[in-house]
Order: C-alpha cells, then structure tokens, then sequence
C-alpha cells in the first residue's frame, strides 16, 4: 500500500500499515516510543519509559495535571522515583492496551497502590478483582499489611480481611506473614475479629512475632527482651478469658509476666465472678486487660469441612503399625480423623509429627471405632509435611487402607496430599 499528498509521495510505514486495529497501534506505541513527547523515570533503577502525554492523560487525572495542565509540564523527562518500574510498565500497558492480567499478589498490591496515586479507576478495579479471587489465609495478611498503611479508608480490602480473620482466625495467626507485620499492624490485627478457638491462639502468635522482631534488631531471645518488645501490646491480650490451665501452659511458662502478674491472673481466672475493677493492682506494672468477653468461638458444623478419602483401590489389612504423610495446602485446623476397623478390640491411636526427624509429637488421639477427635485442635501450617502414625494394639483387628497409594483430595479450595498409602477414610478440619 502507498499514499499520495498531491504530487509528494508519502514513505511507506510498515507499523501503520499493518497494524490493522487502534489497539494493535497503541501497542507498537508504548513498545517503540515512536512519536514519544516525554519520558518517565521510574524507581531508583531509573527505568526509563517513552510515552504520550495525550494518551495517558485520557485515563488519569493526575497525569493530565502532570503532563498537561500544569505549568511546569514543559519538561520532557518527568523523574518518578518511589514508584515500582514493574507494576508501572503493567499500568502503562493497562492504560494503553487494557492489559488485565495479574499473575502474583505482590504485583496486585503494588499496582493497587499506583492505580490509587494516579487515579485510574479501571486498573485499581482490576487489582481488587485479582485480590478477591486469590486471599487465602496463609497470604491475608500481606494484604493487611498493605491496608494499614497505605489503604487505611479503603472498605473492598478490608471487608475482603475481616472475612478471612471470620473464617478462622487461628489458621490466619499461623501464617509466616505474621512476621512481617510491623508494630502498627501487630496492634491493629490483635483488634480484629478473629475467629479464634482460645486466647491462648493469640497470645501464642504475639509471642512469635516479638521473638522474629528481636531477631530482626539482631537482640537475645530472653523474656526481659521479649516482654520489652511486646509490652504494649499485652493489654490487648485477653487473660481472663483463658482457663487456669491453658494460662500456665501457655503464658506462664514464657515468662513473659512478673510473678506477681501471674498470681494476679490466675486468682482472677479462678474467681470469675469477682470484679476486678479497670486496672490491676500491680503498681506500675503491666495493666492487664480485664475484659471476661471471650473471643474464642465454638466451631459449628458449618465451618467444618470433611475431606473423604475415596478414589484409591482399598483393602482390609492387619498391620500394627500404618503410616502416611499428610501435606495441607492452606494452614488449617484439624479436628478429627476417621478410619475404618473390623474386628477384635478396635482400638486405634494416632500421633501427628512434623517430617523431621527429631520433631516431638504435636498431637496424639485414641479411641475405639472410626472416629479419632483431637482434645485441642491442631494446626496444621500451609506446605509443611506431617508424618501420622497410627497403631492398631488388637493384632485381630483389621484397617481398611491401600499401601502405596498417593492421593491429592480438594475441598471448597482447600487440597489435602496423603501418601504413601491411604489408610484413613476422612479428614475433618476447619
């Protein structure tokens, strides 16, 4: 193809003529720089990008006053330096291409936050549409993070939070992105409604991150340190609401409270009824929370999920010994197991241990018959390896299993890997 303007002819421009679509040429544009009025400077990289001022004033307000309207917009290089060079090429390509496509959290956040600087509706929308479908437990509070401190006002994440916190508050706390959290967000999160089966949950996880906070400051792991660096979030720590023994076996024995703070919450947890005023009578020391509404919650059956462990060629075997690895694929908790037993006495123990090898028991259940409940529920952390060992006392009784067998069962999102061999017939978590 070639054009005429009057007796001159026109060159032919390969990238005009075969770009057969607005968007096609909007593309070649942004690629090539061709015809490029100024230039931005992204991130301290100083990754340099050659765009259009017309074109991105079409779809932000704050480039159209950057690169437009204001006065001093005469400059062809324009340095934006706190901005993140790989979420700003993905908005540039959203506002010149309608790119939508988000392949990681971190990206989303990040291009969240710029679609908020500059105001571009569509890709901000886009981010929150990415989130939605991607928040999990074990990754809600890299979100939360990034609501504290840049999106405080921001409602769609923090109604996509607090469902997840609703959900399972304790499976949220044993998140690794509990560590990064820093002191703001430490003290906003233990606010939140957090579906928590004890207290202690959350007392437990204030207590590792302090531990991860020392480390980071390069500090000793001693309870003086400790109690220093998470004294004020303790009043936020719910003590009554605990029972005497879950109290000694999980704060007292941190050393993380004085003596006399000890005594002082054990004598006020074995006498609910008495009122302990606002304060503790403890001086200048640590002001207890004296609050007795307990934010631990009963799991109903709707929270309850039932994995059956089916599809795998199954029969009756009669071994003293049966053993398998169990690897979630979320951080869950886990509240029973169940089998199948034929015969003789049908009694049956289980114990749970992490892979490695010198890891102490983290859970054991017996019983008599299919169902094997836990006392306590046990938490189970994303991608971690748990080794399940069950005995069976009665050498009469037989389990019905398949030796060898690996098998990945889904429920509601959720994956649960058993191998090698199946030899339980359900899992029951929340």
């Amino acid at each position: 193809m070639s054009g005429q303007s009057g007796t001159s002819p026109t060159p032919l421009r390969p990238w005009q003529d075969s770009l057969r679509s607005a968007g096609q040429a909007l593309e070649f544009l942004l690629a090539s720089g061709i015809n490029s009025d100024v230039t931005l400077v992204v991130g301290r990289e100083g990754k340099q990008f050659k765009v259009h001022r017309l074109i991105l004033s079409m779809r932000s307000p704050v480039f159209e006053d950057l690169l437009l309207l204001n006065p001093a917009s005469k400059s062809c290089v324009l340095p934006l330096k706190d901005d993140s060079p790989w979420a700003f090429q993905w908005l540039l390509n959203h506002i010149y291409t309608d790119k939508h496509e988000i392949d990681s959290m971190e990206l989303a956040l990040q291009i969240l936050s710029l679609a908020d600087k500059y105001m571009v509706a569509s890709a901000y929308d886009t981010s929150i549409r990415y989130l939605q479908t991607v928040v999990k437990r074990n990754n809600v509070l890299k979100i939360y993070n990034y609501l504290v401190h840049l999106f405080a006002d921001n409602d769609s994440l923090r109604t996509l939070c607090k469902g997840v916190f609703r959900d399972n508050g304790n499976a949220v706390l044993l998140s690794p992105a509990l560590m990064d959290l820093t002191p703001e967000a430490m003290s906003q999160l233990l606010k939140e409604p957090l579906r928590i089966t004890s207290e202690t949950v959350i007392f437990k996880a204030l207590v590792k991150w302090g531990q991860a906070q020392l480390k980071l400051q390069g500090k000793p792991l001693k309870p003086s340190a400790l109690r220093q660096e998470i004294t004020h979030f303790l009043p936020l720590i719910r003590f009554f609401t605990m029972t005497s023994d879950e109290f000694v076996q999980n704060v007292l024995t941190t050393d993380v409270l004085t003596p006399e703070e000890n005594v002082y919450v054990l004598k006020q947890i074995a006498k609910p009824q008495s009122d302990p005023g606002h304060h503790s009578p403890l001086g200048k020391s640590l002001q207890i929370n004296t609050s007795r509404e307990s934010r631990a919650s009963l799991i109903t059956k709707e929270q309850m999920r039932t994995v059956l462990c089916e599809g795998v060629n199954k029969t009756w075997l009669r071994e003293p010994t049966y053993q398998f690895h169990l690897l979630p694929s979320d951080n869950i908790v886990l509240l029973a197991v169940k089998v199948q037993l034929e015969g003789g006495a049908e009694d049956v123990q289980l114990e749970i241990r992490k892979e490695d090898a010198n890891s102490a028991v983290l859970a054991s259940a017996e019983g008599r018959g299919a169902n094997l409940s836990f006392k306590n529920p046990v938490h189970l952390r994303e991608s971690v390896t748990y080794v399940f060992t069950l005995q069976v006392s009665d050498p009469v009784t037989a389990l019905y299993g398949s030796k060898f067998s690996q098998k990945v069962y889904e429920i509601e999102g959720f994956q649960i890997s058993l191998s090698p061999g199946v030899f339980i017939q359900a899992v029951v978590f929340f």
